[in-house]
């Protein structure tokens, strides 16, 4: 499984304007173009994961809207599926799977996604065990390579089981600030250098609304 942290993010690694906005408000800082390269981006992915936050707050699709039938499965882990049944993510045909704990299971909403055409997995007892999700993905469902559009916390989840192999970031040219926003990649942290987490840059490309940064998963 190739897996690919992909974000928008400012100058200060923030990923929207502040504690519980969307990140919708970033992306109008972008044209048409800059909205090509991210949904085309998507196309060339397996599926796509993001976090139960950023369906509360942006509602997205998370759909290729450049390219007819290349859209990438959807995959929203929640550790208490406290996922509104009207999120745009449940109102279309699109192949989708959300994820949750054993100790999270609610029967009821479970049986309402699945009679919406929609998959559910079980992976983890508290927490969602995201080396367990891949593996089964890529073995079960044929996913081999996965987009995480995750918040800070999503982000967290798969650096720290260290199942990130690259990292691209649409680096906006603003400087946002706020002690409780949400950056890029949030969780406990590390305290020793010799934990963190390690990468290689391979490209730096300036664009007109924003710098391309391409980073590979250290050797």
């Amino acid at each position: 499984m190739k897996t690919t942290v992909f974000c928008q993010v400012s100058i200060d690694g923030k990923l929207t304007l502040g504690s519980g906005y969307s990140s919708k408000e970033l992306f109008s800082l972008f044209d048409e173009e800059d909205m090509r390269f991210i949904h085309e981006t998507r196309g060339t992915f397996d599926a796509i994961m993001v976090g139960k936050n950023t369906i509360l707050t942006d509602n997205p699709l998370l759909t290729n809207r450049f390219e007819k039938n290349k859209n990438p499965v959807r995959i929203v882990p929640t550790s208490t599926m406290d996922i509104p049944l009207d999120a745009n993510i449940f109102r279309d045909n699109e192949k989708t799977i959300i994820v949750t704990t054993a100790q999270g299971v609610d029967k009821q909403k479970l049986a309402a996604i699945k009679a919406l055409g929609k998959e559910c997995l079980i992976c983890g007892q508290k927490t969602v065990d995201f080396a367990e999700l891949f593996m089964r993905l890529e073995r079960d469902y044929g996913i081999h390579s996965i987009m995480v559009e995750g918040g800070g916390s999503l982000n967290w989840c798969v650096f720290d089981q260290g199942l990130v192999d690259e990292i691209i970031l649409m680096q906006i040219p603003i400087i946002v600030g706020g002690a409780d926003n949400v950056t890029l990649v949030e969780g406990r942290g590390y305290h020793e250098v010799t934990r963190a987490k390690k990468y290689t840059v391979t490209e730096v490309r300036p664009k007109k609304n924003f710098t391309l940064m391409h980073y590979q998963k250290a050797a």
